[in-house]
């Protein structure tokens, strides 16, 4: 005969929005120093992030494609992201523009305070 153990757990610290994760950069430090051209790109070198200049505001978005989750494969020919995995398009406002993906790009929050940029991914 087993004996059965129920555990708890904390959920605070998910639940706590001082505790969501985040990203910050510094806008003149490479390679974001890119970002600060209109219509440029980037992908975070470390974090699955899209990053672009639109209209001399940046937009952050996840860079795992709603199609088949390829995450490193992207190219940007303004206003489009194109997944290369499979040919998705996406606008730089994270809309599908074109199949075989049929989700948009989850777009994160960003805040900009001089030249360091923070990303909100909770």
């Amino acid at each position: 005969m087993g004996i059965l153990l129920d555990g708890c757990s904390d959920d605070s610290k998910e639940m706590d929005p001082d505790n969501q994760k985040s990203v910050t950069f510094d806008l003149n430090a490479a390679p974001f120093d890119t970002l600060n051209s209109i219509d440029s790109w980037l992908l975070h070198p470390k974090e699955n992030i899209l990053l672009v200049n639109v209209n001399g505001s940046i937009r952050a978005f996840t860079s795992v494609c709603t199609h088949s989750a390829c995450v490193d494969d992207w190219t940007y020919s303004s206003p489009n992201f194109t997944c290369n995995c499979h040919g998705s398009q996406f606008s730089n406002n994270g809309q599908v523009i074109a199949g075989p993906a049929v989700r948009n790009l989850k777009e994160y929050p960003v805040e900009v305070d001089g030249s360091a940029v923070t990303i909100s991914l909770g």
